[in-house]
């Protein structure tokens, strides 16, 4: 920006001559008398209320462990085979895990998948339909899921193989 403005300065064309326009007149503001309650004209006053608004699909889906849970979880998962997260896969832990996904209460199956592909949306179980443009899906390779089997239960870990979550069936 600087460069551009010393080359502005050195430019040798005189600036273009405006012409001076004449003097405008205005016509100073009307004081008129405003009644100091309005009328309502028959109609009731607006109700003004401050909430926040209803989650998708109704619930706030909270997927987050109670602190006397944890010990037992992180055992179980010991012998669950184990799937390491990316850090794209772990921020969708994170946005599920704190009900940003509602009614989302995990990584979408094909069906959801499709859904948000095709309509940008879900239809729920009881046939509304919410709004989700985004996809939100935890992809794996083939070894991954030779490694899974028939498991109904997954350890997702980070880098450093802690513990994020358990994805159950």
């Amino acid at each position: 920006m600087a460069a551009m403005a010393s080359l502005y300065l050195k430019t040798s064309t005189p600036p273009p001559h405006f012409p001076k326009l004449p003097k405008t007149h205005f016509i100073p503001p009307l004081n008129l008398p405003i009644a100091a309650v309005p009328a309502t004209r028959g109609r009731p006053a607006a109700r003004i209320s401050a909430s926040l608004i209803d989650p998708d699909g109704g619930k706030l889906a909270e997927l987050f462990l109670k602190e006397s849970e944890k010990g037992s979880k992180s055992k179980e998962a010991l012998n669950l085979p184990k799937i390491r997260l990316s850090m794209i896969d772990l921020q969708w832990v994170h946005v599920l895990s704190e009900g940003w996904a509602s009614p989302l209460k995990g990584f979408m199956r094909e069906s959801e998948f499709l859904q948000t592909l095709h309509f940008n949306s879900l239809r729920l179980q009881n046939g509304s339909v919410v709004n989700m443009s985004v996809p939100i899906v935890l992809a794996i390779d083939d070894a991954q899921k030779s490694r899974v089997g028939s498991s109904t239960s997954v350890a997702l870990v980070d880098d450093a193989d802690h513990l994020v979550a358990i994805l159950s069936e």
